[in-house]
């Protein structure tokens, strides 16, 4: 389990690219942590790449947080205006994080699950 997460400032202003042909880029998202359980580490926004706009709302957010007590990372991905995540990964690993490419294609996958 991964409780916490060096560097991931690297990843922002990356492009990820899933299945639906559209480009994405992983961009911060403001969010205010709390000391809940389990743990937030990261929160971040999937945008649409648009270079005529790129002021423009991320369409998904992903949020990474530590469960201490099942002893597992979770990965929740929300879309845009929901409360609620749309999926949700308990099976993430340390892997994951090992370099910017295997979280890119992380990202990729998560992103994979909750396109129509």
């Amino acid at each position: 389990m991964i409780k916490e997460i060096e560097n991931f400032h690297k990843i922002y202003g990356e492009q990820i690219y899933p299945a639906d042909g559209t480009v994405y880029t992983i961009e911060k998202a403001s969010i205010v942590k709390t000391n809940s359980e389990p743990e937030l580490l990261e929160y971040f926004e999937v945008k649409s790449w648009d270079k005529y706009n790129p002021n423009k709302p991320g369409e998904y957010q992903i949020a990474i947080f530590a469960d201490h007590k099942n002893q597992h990372n979770i990965a929740a991905v929300y879309k845009t205006g929901y409360q609620g995540p749309i999926f949700t990964d308990k099976g993430m690993s340390a892997v994951h994080f090992k370099t910017i490419e295997f979280f890119k294609t992380y990202a990729v996958t998560l992103i994979n699950r909750v396109i129509k």
